[in-house]
């Protein structure tokens, strides 16, 4: 397991899609002439002129139909002109925008301008805040289709990418039959090893250090307790329930107030178990109150959880990069992850200050940066 320190200078701005195009909007840095140098300084010009845009030409992006066993999806490809040397499906986080988030196509155009072939499905339970186990079978379907066309996976180069919430999906996509025999890399960024971990520190604020022996306190973003409480709202039996704690999640987010006052008897008992374990405060008691949870929201929570699945099954080669001051998800669950994968198959990237925030690099930070690129890069099928 390889390892790789990063430190920012941060600036505020919302939620993380990906690191890399985080990096969108400060000044070009002179990174050098390799492709990592040119794929980096193109994120960090956004829109704005680059070399990469200057030497390369501008890649088409169109709308796609797809069907995989008698399920329908659609999608957008980006393909360059001057051909295809992998295939990557990427997968954005818990985003409104979806596919269309302006981050992803930034990056999206990025990749496509050094030649791969870029797949982004639309999933329209993560627009809608909503993570479910079956976003690992929609991650899947996608992959399987990027790689049933093979002039967009030449020679079997192709792998995915997930973001935030959405890496696990990818995660635990890479272990399904007709994948895990194929796919050839795995990228995540900000993504998480245990819900369970993820749960507790999302409504208490501890999470365990690297050792796994010691709690440590770091005030979370409220956002994500109330994506996760959006998301399970609507597998409570009763509709008033559902419709209240799906209203009360929506205002929160957008408000980003303090945590309201429960009102625990106007609920039924499923719901009002959910809502014990947002008000909960003790990191001791987070699994039997995760236990008490109605069995749909568990068997969600089982079916995105990558700590209860056989990840020695697991056969790609993965590129894990995380920032140890985000508090959506703590860094430790991608030195976590990172530790229960196979020996040898994975690089982790650990970053100074990033945490779900625009970043300025330092000039120390730019070789770890164009080690990671240069690590999703490597991944290409060597040019004719």
């Amino acid at each position: 397991m390889a390892y790789a320190g990063v430190g920012f200078r941060c600036l505020r701005f919302p939620a993380l899609l990906t690191f890399f195009s985080a990096l969108i909007g400060c000044a070009p840095p002179q990174l050098g002439d390799t492709d990592a140098a040119l794929a980096l300084a193109d994120i960090v010009a956004g829109p704005g002129h680059s070399r990469l845009k200057e030497r390369t030409p501008l890649p088409s992006r169109r709308g796609i139909a797809y069907e995989i066993d008698g399920r329908h999806y659609t999608g957008d490809v980006y393909l360059s002109p001057e051909g295809v040397r992998a295939g990557i499906v990427l997968v954005p986080g818990v985003v409104p925008a979806g596919k269309d988030d302006r981050r992803l196509v930034a990056l999206a155009y990025t990749l496509a301008r050094l030649q791969f072939a870029v797949l982004t499905p639309d999933l329209a339970g993560l627009r809608d805040y909503k993570v479910r186990k079956s976003n690992v079978r929609e991650v899947a379907d996608a992959f399987r289709y990027l790689v049933s066309r093979p002039d967009w996976a030449p020679q079997g180069h192709a792998g995915v990418a997930g973001f935030s919430y959405g890496a696990g999906p990818v995660l635990l996509a890479t272990l399904q039959p007709g994948v895990r025999e194929q796919v050839q890399f795995v990228v995540t960024l900000g993504g998480y090893y245990d819900l369970q971990s993820i749960v507790t520190y999302f409504t208490t604020g501890y999470y365990q250090g690297e050792s796994g022996n010691q709690w440590i306190y770091q005030r979370p973003n409220p956002y994500i307790k109330w994506v996760f409480t959006l998301s399970n709202a609507d597998l409570l039996e009763d509709a008033e329930d559902r419709a209240a704690l799906g209203e009360l999640a929506r205002r929160m987010m957008n408000e980003a107030g303090d945590d309201p006052e429960p009102h625990l008897q106007q609920l039924r008992p499923d719901a009002q178990s959910l809502v014990a374990l947002l008000a909960n405060e003790d990191p001791a008691r987070v699994p039997a109150l995760i236990a008490q949870l109605p069995p749909g929201i568990r068997d969600e929570l089982d079916g995105l959880n990558p700590a209860v699945q056989d990840l020695s099954r697991f056969r790609a080669q993965a590129i894990l990069v995380h920032g140890r001051s985000d508090t959506m998800i703590p860094y430790t669950e991608s030195v976590a992850l990172a530790r229960a994968l196979p020996p040898g198959r994975v690089q982790l990237f650990l970053t100074g200050g990033f945490a779900h925030v625009d970043i300025k690099p330092d000039k120390q930070d730019i070789p770890q940066l164009l080690a990671a690129m240069q690590a999703l890069l490597a991944q290409r099928a060597v040019e004719p």
